[in-house]
């Protein structure tokens, strides 16, 4: 994608995690970035009461560190959602591509953006859309960011549970499981296992709006 003998030297250099395995550690020093090559990434925070809030799903292409850039620590944790394949860019790395590479910066741009617009995206569902209102809206989300990548089927694979997914959008397992089978009875979509399909993607749409 990136035509760039510094990024291409970069993307040589994978590092591969294993499911449920911590890549970093929230508090820590922020020293590189981490580009999912495959697989699936979530960043989360630990509540004061110890409970883990997830507050991101990274999926390949991704870029994930890059909040850490002002704070100079990583303000999440960082764990793989399944075995993962990840491309660690140190910061001088960047700001190098980013200096050289018009592509790398526009990037970098979109990518800072795309983070701004689905944490807005988050606090709307959190604050104004009912429990199958957030579903389908995240159900549309995962369906763009895998069409982005040239992903244009209606089957997609779940990186993550049901039980993650609900600490996503704040809502509990039994309500995520209770309104995929309320979007099953609609012919909206059908769920099973890790696999969604999507039946009527304009009524998935409507109702996530």
């Amino acid at each position: 994608m990136l035509l760039n003998n510094t990024l291409s030297s970069v993307l040589e250099r994978k590092r591969s995690y294993s499911k449920g395995e911590i890549i970093v550690k929230a508090k820590t020093p922020f020293k590189k970035f981490f580009i999912v090559h495959s697989g699936a990434l979530k960043t989360f925070v630990t509540t004061s009461e110890n409970n883990e809030q997830i507050n991101g799903f990274y999926l390949p292409g991704d870029i994930v560190g890059l909040d850490a850039i002002s704070t100079k620590v990583y303000n999440n944790n960082i764990q793989a959602l399944s075995n993962t394949l990840i491309c660690e860019l140190h910061y001088d790395e960047l700001m190098t591509l980013i200096d050289t590479n018009k592509n790398v910066r526009d990037l970098i741009f979109r990518l800072l953006s795309a983070d701004i617009y689905n944490y807005q995206k988050l606090v709307l569902c959190y604050s104004q859309k009912k429990s199958d209102e957030r579903l389908a809206t995240f159900i549309y989300s995962l369906y763009l960011r895998y069409q982005q990548r040239g992903h244009s089927s209606l089957n997609i694979k779940l990186a993550m549970s049901r039980a993650e997914i609900a600490n996503y959008l704040g809502l509990t397992i039994e309500t995520v499981s209770r309104n995929l089978s309320k979007l099953q009875e609609q012919n909206i979509l059908i769920a099973k296992g890790k696999y969604i399909y999507i039946n009527n993607l304009e009524a998935l749409i409507d109702l996530g709006n």
